[in-house]
């Protein structure tokens, strides 16, 4: 299929029908729009068997300094033949309800997945950890996102990657990360010239007002609610105009959903509307569990957004 065509067709996708694993499947539905350490824990373990082992021809540099904190670290994951031409570069911005997560927990094949998953499809996989709270309230998760896409722009081409062909992709909290750096101008280089050509925002919340309320929320956002609504990146959308992919998961919790559904609303009145999928069977850690299974459903969406950002 000619890639024209298949970006068009891409285009116009709406709810993917990945294929859940049968091991999985029942027990998502069972547990349903929950989001817990208890549900956490029990999707690593039901994907960790899931993940293959690690591909060949692929090499990883681990913990490379993008800032000056100790969680300014970030991995690449690209094929060990440098390419005669550079490839696309994404750059995963992990989960973790603004509090905790990391881009690789001990023991299991998360997020390498992500990183393993872009490297093996022809493109430069970043997978970057990022200063939390509450010792690093709002805005760091957005500094550091810009932290990062400066380093990459500096150093990547070492590693085959393009700096000029790069997207954005985030998870949740990560998702919120990447957002604040796309849509508020001051995170940004003050010509543009960033190289990011696309962003990929999965279940994530845009308005600290819309969270699903918890001392997190406020560890990041401030406890004073007054305060929020400045921090609220719908009065921003008029910034840079990049592509957008929004991804939701059938059994994300509501607030996730609607918040996904906001923005796609918000986005369309401004500039058309953007690339929208809801990933059928899947809750809000299976979505990014699932990238790099057997299974390539998901995955495939996203590399057409990856190569094509429209």
């Amino acid at each position: 299929m000619r890639p024209i065509l298949l970006a068009v067709l891409l285009a116009f996708a709406g709810a993917v029908a990945a294929q859940v694993p049968k091991q999985a499947a029942a027990r998502i539905k069972e547990i349903g729009p929950v989001l817990n350490p208890e549900m956490i824990g029990e999707m690593f373990k039901l994907y960790a068997p899931l993940m293959p082992k690690a591909p060949a021809g692929i090499t990883v540099k681990e913990d490379l300094a993008y800032g000056p904190d100790e969680r300014n670290r970030l991995d690449v994951f690209a094929p060990e033949k440098k390419p005669a031409r550079l490839l696309p570069v994404v750059i995963f911005v992990h989960g973790g309800g603004y509090v905790g997560g990391a881009k690789t927990r001990p023991g299991i094949p998360f997020y390498q997945n992500v990183g393993y998953f872009f490297a093996r499809n022809r493109a430069v996989g970043v997978n970057m950890t990022y200063r939390l709270a509450p010792k690093n309230p709002w805005p760091a998760g957005g500094e550091d996102v810009a932290a990062a896409v400066r380093w990459v722009q500096q150093n990547i081409a070492e590693y085959g990657g393009d700096p000029e062909r790069i997207v954005l992709f985030g998870q949740s909290a990560g998702a919120t990360h990447v957002a604040h750096y796309i849509f508020d101008k001051s995170l940004q280089p003050k010509d543009g010239a960033d190289g990011v050509k696309g962003a990929i925002l999965q279940s994530g919340i845009f308005d600290p007002a819309a969270a699903p309320p918890g001392p997190n929320v406020e560890a990041y956002f401030g406890k004073a609610h007054e305060s929020w609504h400045a921090k609220s990146l719908y009065g921003k959308l008029q910034g840079r105009k990049i592509p957008v992919f929004i991804i939701t998961a059938e059994f994300d919790p509501p607030p996730f959903k609607e918040e996904s559904a906001k923005l796609r609303d918000e986005l369309c009145k401004l500039r058309g509307c953007p690339r929208h999928t809801e990933l059928a069977g899947h809750n809000h850690l299976s979505e990014i569990l699932h990238l790099n299974t057997a299974d390539d459903s998901m995955g495939t969406d996203i590399l057409g957004f990856v190569r094509f950002p429209r």
